[in-house]
């Protein structure tokens, strides 16, 4: 019998996710926090709604995770002097790091999970991925 689809998705995406949780420690990084200190690397005194819509997560997960990499002094969060009731997220240089070590981590992985992929190979998978997302979100990756 094939297997589904969505089980070969969930399958690979569980594995990678695997592979990469390994060594989360070592950057001093929890699941999820990565893709927030992605946001916060390239938007600087973003809101915290602009970094749910973008990661794809609720508001209240983005607090949590601010709390966290707040304590852990990978970013700062101060009062919005044009709007009180709004705070200003900016990664620190310790969370720009962290973050640079991650992305060289990942992309160890990535170069593992294509391994004996082509070029052409790679730049199709690529545009099914981004053409499921779409079809999914509505949104660009």
């Amino acid at each position: 019998m094939k297997t589904p689809f969505y089980l070969m998705l969930f399958k690979t995406q569980h594995a990678q996710s695997k592979k990469n949780r390994e060594t989360m420690d070592e950057y001093h990084l929890s699941p999820g926090q990565p893709k927030v200190l992605r946001y916060l690397n390239a938007h600087q005194d973003c809101k915290l709604k602009d970094i749910a819509d973008e990661c794809d997560i609720e508001s209240a997960t983005v607090s949590k995770m601010i709390d966290n990499l707040e304590k852990k002094e990978m970013l700062t969060r101060e009062i919005n002097p044009k709007n009180k009731r709004a705070y200003q997220l900016n990664i620190t240089e310790y969370g720009k790091e962290s973050l640079k070590k991650w992305n060289a981590h990942c992309i160890e992985i990535e170069n593992i999970s294509l391994k004996d992929f082509s070029e052409e190979e790679k730049e199709q998978f690529e545009d099914f991925l981004n053409r499921m997302y779409k079809n999914l979100t509505n949104k660009e990756l």
